[in-house]
């Protein structure tokens, strides 16, 4: 069970800087709510990276939801991390499914 989402962002633009979203949620072990537990909107420049990470507690699964602006060389990642620091799951980009809008978080 992971007790940590790492994400990680990569700016492989050259020459031009990168705004990324990204909201986490976890949904309780009754599987009832989904809960916010995370929200940063943040600049990373050219040919640079951000990792950010984000603690779960009672969760029975997790969601990230991501978005970029500006650069078009952007990676985002998602990796869940057991209480050992062993990455358990990982969501490369290219196997996120595309959402047209975020979740309105309250």
């Amino acid at each position: 069970m992971a007790t940590q989402i790492l994400v990680t962002c990569l700016n492989d633009s050259l020459n031009i800087p990168v705004n990324i979203e990204i909201e986490v949620f976890k949904w309780d072990t009754t599987q009832n709510a989904r809960i916010p537990i995370g929200h940063d909107l943040f600049q990373i420049g050219p040919l640079a990276s951000r990792s950010l990470i984000y603690a779960l507690s009672s969760a029975a699964f997790y969601e990230v939801q991501s978005d970029y602006f500006s650069a078009t060389s952007t990676i985002i990642h998602a990796y869940g991390i057991d209480s050992t620091g062993g990455i358990i799951q990982r969501v490369l980009q290219s196997e996120m499914i595309w959402v047209d809008r975020f979740t309105n978080i309250p």
